[in-house]
């Protein structure tokens, strides 16, 4: 699969974007550290990267690191960034049209996009790391996106199961895929969660079909 880790020469240069040159500065600063960490994981356990190997590789100055990111775990959260917010699609369930947000999708195109990084960082001890900081982007965007579409009880705790439970399934289904080499591809995959979560809909065929 292809490993898409951008290079600083994919990068606009300055004389090609108008604006803010400090603010596309901090930009090129923050993408720069992104690209050196993703180059450090697929070469050693993301555990073993200190602040300083990144600073080694990419040059940047300490005081400008910490400028941008508290520590190391800040760097990766700000990774999950760069993937964007899940699409939302609207769904007839039992007759109803739902607002539907592809969580699914988004994580698992995202992955198979970047295969090597993710067999990397998974492998290794930092895998409960990385798994936890995952489980949180995803428990927050499910939950907000119940919120603001009605569809999150707040009154005791069947809204807070309800995104527990999309979230667990979907992350159990995620570490499968993983460890098993990515067996499938990721648009069936996804078809195939989604039609089973929002309409119950079990599969007929493989996923590969």
């Amino acid at each position: 699969m292809n490993q898409n880790i951008p290079t600083v020469a994919d990068w606009p240069h300055e004389s090609d974007v108008s604006g803010d040159r400090h603010a596309l500065r901090a930009q090129r600063t923050r993408e720069l550290m992104l690209v050196t960490m993703y180059h450090l994981a697929l070469e050693k356990d993301y555990c073993d990267i200190t602040v300083q190997d990144l600073l080694d590789r990419s040059g940047i100055a300490r005081s400008t690191f910490y400028t941008h990111f508290r520590d190391k775990e800040d760097l990766l959260v700000a990774g999950y960034g760069v993937m964007g917010a899940p699409a939302i699609k609207l769904s007839s369930v039992a007759g109803r049209e739902r607002v539907v947000l592809d969580v699914c999708g988004w994580l698992f195109l995202a992955t198979e996009q970047h295969a090597a990084l993710t067999t990397s960082l998974m492998s290794g001890t930092s895998r409960y790391i990385v798994l936890a900081h995952l489980e949180n982007l995803l428990v927050v965007q499910v939950r907000e996106h119940m919120k603001t579409h009605n569809a999150y009880d707040s009154s005791g705790f069947s809204g807070e199961i309800a995104v527990r439970s999309l979230v667990g399934g979907l992350l159990a289904l995620w570490l499968w895929w993983v460890r098993h080499d990515y067996p499938c591809a990721a648009l069936g995959l996804s078809a195939t969660f989604n039609g089973l979560m929002s309409q119950g809909i079990w599969p007929e065929t493989d996923c590969t079909a």
